[in-house]
């Protein structure tokens, strides 16, 4: 739309407001005659009219230039300003935008003037252009624009930090970095602050933290953020509410809230969806009480929330009294609260008391209750017992032992107390596990605790278990823990098993223990080692399948076609494409007659045959007879059966029926099994009896909670 609104501008400045003037040319520079053909701008000027090319006259003002700079003048070619102007062209209505070069950058800086030349918009802006009734301008930061909108009185309406700002229906809306928008009037007064979307419909239907709203034409909230949708037909507006859910702690009621859905969060608390957004649940009265808060963190006592409306962050303890109060954010961080401003990073302790003086640009945990920070574009390890610390590192990251610094363009480490343990003198530093590996040039040095243990020209690798797997000229080897050369690079691949290390050389395997003793020779020909478990490798040795034990011995011959791990004392074996299970003396206790199989737990197998499924005990006795379409095992140690109608049944591990197939949907929880029939939902206990009826429109069990849509 302003694109638009500019381009009319400059169409009415060709047309209407030539004022018959026309610039020409004379030896090479120009001047202007007046309709009847009078001189009355001598042709003096490199050029006249306008850096973008145009030569109109308006309102009886044009531009010069002289020495590759701009002014402006009359066409009776009175001076309106001198020669200093990089550009300028006509932008609105009796105004010029023109721009100068920064005093430390080659950037220019634009501003407004008016046809008498005066500055009515300072020179202070990155881009500025019209919008509506006032002017869109921005600014550049280094990484980013930001955009404002100031008043043809040179007021600042709206501050500079939006990603975009759009005019829509005779009001502002401001995009933030991370998204959110802010509605204004074109006044500069602020309607609704943090709104994820919104859109048009005889007013303002707008969300913000999950919730919709409606808003007037002109931006005033009509109907609250508490909906879960707002519809509008023929100027009719017709909210739509949550649904309603109980959630029951135990067999107590917690509380009631109006959400999409229910689940747990990472940390133990109650998280709600809506329209998804999540908020985190507590039964406090401040939130219940106070829609306008959304839960962020609990920590010890104290929430951390957001305001919904106003998007300040605040810290409370559970009576709802104010810790903390009147940040843009708020987190959690190594025992302190971390908290921004608009002049960056603040960090204060658990009692809410100020640590630092001055603000950070970047805060982030480092050691030992140490935070990694900037100041002034430079960086510092900082004590939150003093603030005396000098910043003068360019960058500053952590590794297992310390920091990687970048001090003068050279990269280095230094120790948990900032003492060097890498001087900084490489191109680069990169960190692998406990080890730290320089660069500088093609050549990699690698360092344990600060100190040179090795030297390649190849990149590094990555680290197996607690060795670093490294690469040279002859190929893979391995150094342990004290950067010593555990496996000279040699091998063609190296893997690890286990706490063993399988090392492949021209085809054939060496088998070491983490203790450094060969299990396995090269001159023994086996091909791989496959898997560990219960003492026992899965080799294989021309082209069949056997074992040998942690000691290297051969323990069961190459005979199968193919074979997986032991547990509980079973292995699963295959012959003739058929699967069955020996034990660790290899005595048949299963034949080999299954498609397929899984490894035993609790005393169980589920095998697959001809299509359907059943389960086994440890003698090959089927507990379950083979004719389900699935057969699925739990971690409470009962089974999900699908008959072949595709409805769900539960058993034990005897094979015995804890509920019969007739249920759509089942998911057992050790003591109590949620159910779903044509399309209800509901809870039984292990006898069946229904805890919660089958007829609720959805249930969820999480943990002890149990959650019900009303």
């Amino acid at each position: 739309m302003r694109y638009l609104t500019l381009i009319l501008f400059i169409f009415c400045f060709s047309t209407v407001q030539a004022d018959q003037f026309t610039v020409f040319e004379k030896d090479g520079y120009f001047g202007v005659k007046d309709e009847t053909g009078n001189v009355t701008v001598p042709a003096v000027y490199e050029k006249l009219g306008w850096s973008d090319g145009s030569t109109n006259v308006v309102r009886g003002v044009i531009g010069f230039k002289k020495n590759n700079l701009w002014g402006l003048i009359t066409v009776r070619n009175k001076s309106l300003t001198g020669q200093k102007f990089y550009t300028i062209q006509p932008i609105a209505n009796n105004y010029f935008k023109a721009s100068i070069k920064g005093r430390f950058s080659n950037h220019l800086f634009h501003g407004i003037l008016d046809e008498k030349g005066r500055t009515i918009i300072s020179f202070n802006y990155f881009t500025i252009e019209p919008l509506g009734a006032n002017w869109l301008v921005s600014d550049f930061d280094g990484k980013r624009q930001n955009f404002g909108v100031v008043s043809f009185q040179n007021e600042i309406i709206i501050p500079s930090k939006y990603r975009l700002i759009n005019e829509r229906q005779s009001l502002y809306t401001a995009k933030r970095s991370g998204g959110k928008i802010d509605l204004y009037n074109t006044r500069g007064t602020v309607l609704e602050l943090g709104l994820d979307s919104l859109f048009f419909n005889n007013g303002w239907v707008a969300y913000r933290d999950g919730y919709a709203g409606y808003l007037s034409k002109e931006g005033h909230s009509i109907h609250g953020f508490k909906f879960k949708n707002i519809q509008v037909y023929e100027g009719v507006v017709q909210p739509f509410e949550f649904p309603e859910w109980t959630i029951y702690e135990g067999d107590s009621v917690l509380m009631q809230w109006e959400c999409d859905s229910l689940t747990i969060s990472n940390s133990g608390l109650l998280m709600a969806y809506l329209n998804g957004a999540h908020h985190l649940l507590l039964k406090n009265a401040t939130l219940l009480n106070n829609h306008e808060l959304v839960l962020k963190e609990f920590i010890d006592d104290y929430l951390i929330v957001q305001n919904s409306k106003t998007r300040i962050w605040s810290v409370l303890d559970e009576d709802g009294n104010r810790l903390l109060s009147g940040y843009d954010s708020i987190h959690f961080l190594s025992g302190h609260y971390a908290a921004t401003d608009k002049n960056g990073w603040w960090l204060f302790n658990k009692k809410g008391e100020k640590v630092n003086r001055l603000p950070f640009q970047v805060l982030m945990p480092g050691k030992k209750n140490h935070f990694i920070t900037k100041r002034n574009e430079h960086w510092a390890v900082f004590d939150p017992k003093e603030d005396d610390t000098t910043y003068k590192y360019d960058s500053l990251s952590l590794f297992s032992g310390g920091y990687i610094v970048n001090y003068l363009n050279r990269w280095g480490a230094m120790d948990e107390a900032g003492n060097w343990i890498i001087r900084s003198e490489f191109d680069e530093i990169i960190s692998i596990g406990d080890f730290l590996i320089g660069r500088r040039g093609k050549g990699y040095s690698y360092f344990i605790h600060g100190e040179l243990v090795y030297k390649t020209t190849s990149s590094p690798v990555r680290s197996l278990g607690a060795h670093l797997l490294i690469k040279d000229v002859d190929g893979y080897g391995l150094l342990n823990s004290y950067g010593e050369v555990w496996v000279n690079p040699e091998y063609d691949t190296i893997r690890i098993i286990g706490n063993h290390f399988e090392l492949i050389e021209n085809g054939s395997v060496t088998l070491k223990s983490s203790s450094g003793k060969v299990l396995l020779h090269p001159e023994e020909d086996y091909q791989q080692v496959q898997d560990y478990s219960e003492d026992y490798f899965l080799v294989k040795k021309e082209s069949r399948w056997g074992f040998v034990d942690d000691q290297g011995r051969l323990r069961i011959s190459n005979r199968y076609d193919a074979a997986g791990p032991f547990h509980e004392g079973l292995a699963p074996i295959m012959l003739r494409g058929k699967w069955g299970f020996i034990d660790k003396n290899e005595t048949l206790k299963v034949q080999p007659y299954y498609d397929a199989t899984t490894p035993f737990s609790n005393g169980r197998s589920i095998v697959f045959q001809d299509g359907k499924y059943g389960l086994l005990d440890r003698n090959g006795h089927e507990v379950l007879e083979l004719i389900w379409k699935s057969v699925y095992r739990l971690n409470t140690g009962n089974y999900i059966v699908r008959n072949m109608d595709n409805q769900f049944g539960l058993v034990n591990g005897d094979g015995s029926f804890i509920l019969r197939p007739a249920f759509d949907y089942l998911e057992d929880f050790g003591d109590r099994v949620l159910v779903s029939k044509n399309g209800a939902w509901g809870i039984l206990d292990y006898s069946g009896q229904q805890i919660f009826k089958i007829n609720h429109e959805s249930a969820k069990v999480v943990g002890n909670y149990t959650m019900i849509k009303n």
